[in-house]
């Protein structure tokens, strides 16, 4: 087994384990214990970790090492902004290329995010959401602002999982403006249009962030 594929299988089993609420925040990560948990050395073990802090999933501390980080709410709101912006000229760049057989999927993926919504699967929910916005810009020629987009949404869907009660209070208004979303994309709406309902997609979330903190 190559060194690579090691800290590989280390990298994708810590950060699978803070996804999904195996490790809470403020957790300290032993690298010992998961050392013998997965039978591997120190070394890929710390070299995962290390890419795990780059992501913002753990943070090293001068006296405790590694532990899983903590959800910092200004942090959701910035991606949710850089988003608005970043997709919503990406999907502009995209629209001319759907297909009608991507415009069938947008449709599928949406009733899947609402079957999961009515299953109160959130963890699916976040996961199908993120599925829906990238599929929008599948047919982006800028690659780099493509993979930029994809970063955003992997960052805020790591702090919607660690976000203690997460809940997706306008879950019922963002699958209807989905709908609204996949309209503009097969009719002939100019593309000032769909890049302003984009942004106000995103930007409603953040609102409804900021109302739903204050009366919790």
């Amino acid at each position: 087994m190559k060194k690579d594929n090691k800290q590989e299988i280390a990298y994708k089993f810590i950060r699978s384990h803070i996804l999904e609420g195996f490790y809470a925040p403020g957790q300290r990560l032993v690298i010992d214990t998961l050392g013998k948990e997965l039978a591997l050395s120190a070394i890929p073990i710390r070299e995962a970790i290390r890419r795990l802090e780059a992501e913002g999933l753990v943070t090293i501390k001068a006296h405790s090492g590694a532990v899983v980080s903590f959800i910092d709410e200004n942090e959701y709101s910035e991606v949710l902004s850089t988003l608005a912006v970043l997709e919503g000229y990406a999907v502009t760049i995209s629209s001319p290329n759907v297909s009608d057989e991507q415009i069938t999927k947008l449709y599928d993926i949406n009733a899947q995010i609402r079957d999961a919504l009515n299953q109160f699967d959130f963890h699916r929910f976040i996961k199908l959401n993120k599925e829906f916005h990238l599929y929008t810009i599948s047919q982006c020629t800028n690659k780099s602002l493509y993979k930029l987009i994809e970063q955003s949404w992997e960052k805020l869907d790591t702090i919607r999982r660690l976000k203690p009660m997460y809940f997706p209070v306008r879950a019922n208004q963002a699958i209807s403006e989905h709908e609204k979303i996949i309209t503009l994309l097969t009719s002939d709406h100019p593309s000032q249009e769909i890049e302003q309902f984009i942004r106000q997609h995103h930007i409603s979330a953040i609102k409804d962030n900021y109302q739903n903190s204050s009366t919790s």
